[in-house]
């Protein structure tokens, strides 16, 4: 008999009064003919700049645009650090930057080298925070934190970005935020986003479903990550300081089979060819496996143990 397939991830299902609501709404955007960068894409903003606490949010057709955004607006300030693990867009917005890449720590899959000059874009990978330590003296601080909306945040540097893709805990099916409290790029974003990254009226709808859910979401998330790591031979990523557990990988050094019907991931890929012996010992050797709200983490545990005859 084949085992009925687990897909990687399954957006959080909108009850019945959610859908309806999103009917009205969308109604009364053709009605009004504002269907994008509207009055919900502005609930949403406030809704994810009360979260933070800070100054100004604003959102983005998508996370790589909220980051474009923030790499032109600082690009004179000198070479743009990224870490060797992170999402490919990132390399094709930033083709024309002078970059410089960096290695990640093999336990946190976090930059393990924070540079005091130029653009510093660490990646909060996986929805893990990457700490910085706010008293250095550097120019300027860019969190991509596509994963990591609905984690705790002590420090956004000059702007952390959001992704509200389908993977993401909360999800507007497309879509990304800006956080900031610098008035100077909250300007420079509201008027670049207008032109090349607006946000669909539908997309913030959904995301003003969806963010409802975030603690419920949260916790499920936090106990399927405690659960794999007990359960499944393998070194899980250390959290040293806080994490929304959006994307639950583990290094697979035990050589685990995977059985067909589980669906899974492999990434970051390195975006940099050059040897970068921490990315690349930890993207041969990754798995990424299902754990969205209602997933059964326990039949997927079982089915690998059983494949495996642990």
């Amino acid at each position: 008999m084949t085992e009925e397939r687990i897909p990687f991830h399954i957006p959080m299902k909108l009850n019945d009064n959610d859908i309806e609501t999103i009917k009205l709404r969308i109604e009364y955007s053709f009605d009004t003919g504002q269907i994008s960068n509207g009055v919900y894409v502005k609930q949403l903003e406030e809704k994810i700049r009360k979260m933070y606490d800070v100054d100004y949010c604003i959102a983005t057709s998508n996370c790589t645009m909220g980051l474009f955004i923030c790499y032109l607006y600082y690009g004179y300030l000198g070479p743009l650090h990224l870490q060797n693990f992170t999402w490919k867009s990132v390399d094709i917005i930033t083709h024309k930057f002078f970059k410089v890449f960096h290695d990640i720590d093999i336990n946190t899959w976090l930059m393990s080298e924070i540079p005091h000059y130029g653009i510093v874009s660490p990646t909060h990978t996986f929805g893990n925070i990457c700490e910085i330590d706010k008293k250095y003296d550097r120019e300027k601080i860019i969190f991509d934190g596509a994963h990591t909306l609905g984690a705790k945040i002590d420090y956004i540097g000059d702007a952390t970005v959001f992704s509200l893709a389908p993977t993401k805990l909360i999800t507007s099916c497309e879509g990304g935020m800006i956080i900031t409290n610098d008035k100077g790029l909250y300007e420079y974003a509201s008027e670049t986003r207008h032109i090349i990254a607006r946000m669909s009226e539908p997309n913030a709808m959904i995301g003003l479903a969806t963010i409802k859910n975030i603690r419920t979401i949260k916790i499920w998330k936090k106990k399927v990550f405690m659960y794999y790591k007990d359960q499944i031979p393998g070194i899980f990523q250390e959290i040293p300081i806080a994490s929304n557990y959006n994307t639950i990988g583990f290094i697979n050094n035990e050589n685990l089979s995977i059985p067909d019907h589980i669906e899974t991931k492999q990434y970051y890929s390195p975006i940099d060819d050059a040897y970068y012996p921490n990315c690349n010992y930890v993207y041969k050797r990754m798995v990424c496996l299902p754990s969205y709200f209602g997933c059964d983490h326990k039949k997927i545990v079982d089915d690998i143990l059983e494949c495996n005859k642990i």
